[in-house]
This record gives structure tokens, sequence and C-alpha cells, in this order.
């Protein structure tokens, strides 16, 4: 368990930067419907441009994120949810495998759960 939680101020800073990610995607697409949406009703030129380098901006966030992702999990990490920032990490604990559970804005890792039960089965360490 200190060798995970020796990793966590590494994963805090790829965890806020896949969920700024997150939300930089949302946002992009959310302009995009809006472009989309105001090139269908006035028909200016300048409406296709933007939506190019729109989506480009999104592919870019997107590819970046991907790499963070595959960072985190190259690492032996397991990435469970990039919005929620969270996270497992594989162990044996009382000579059996189970997932050390542990989500951004946490300060250790405190809580475990069985490898098929996930994070509603979080059970407090002792």
């Amino acid at each position: 368990m200190d060798e995970a939680n020796q990793k966590i101020p590494w994963l805090e800073v790829q965890l806020q930067a896949i969920v700024s990610l997150n939300e930089d995607i949302e946002r992009l697409r959310l302009d995009l419907d809006s472009i989309a949406q105001k090139g269908r009703s006035n028909g200016h030129g300048d409406t296709d441009q933007n939506v190019m380098d729109n989506r480009e901006k999104i592919d870019a966030a997107i590819d970046r994120l991907r790499d963070l992702a595959q960072e985190i999990n190259d690492s032996g990490i397991i990435l469970k949810d990039a919005k929620l920032g969270l996270v497992d990490f594989p162990t044996l604990w009382e000579d059996r495998e189970v997932y050390l559970c542990w989500h951004l804005g946490e300060s250790n890792i405190q809580f475990w759960h069985e490898i098929d039960i996930g994070f509603a089965g979080r059970q407090p360490l002792l």
C-alpha cells in the first residue's frame, strides 16, 4: 500500500489533466453544435473553417486524454472513471487479489474492494 500511496502525487497531476481535458472536450462539443446550428441558419462560409478548427481541437484533446490514460494504465494502475478521477491499484491482500481504490480528492488510499464488485463495494482499510 505504501508504494501505491507514493504514486498519489503523480496521479493527482495526471487525473487533474484528464478531468480538465474531459471538460474541454464537452465544452468544445457544445461549441461545435452551436457553430453548426449557426451555419445552418445564416449560411456564412466561415462556418466550415470554424467547424474544422473545433474538430481539430477536440481530436487533439482526445489524443492527449488517451495518452494520459495509457500512462496510468502502463504504470499498473487501472483508470476506472476518467471524469471522476477514479483508479484501482491491483494488489495481493490476505492471499487474494483485490483492488485498492482511490479517487481524486482523497488524501491517500483508504479503501479497497473485491475485483468483481467495484466502487459501490468499497470497504475501509483497517
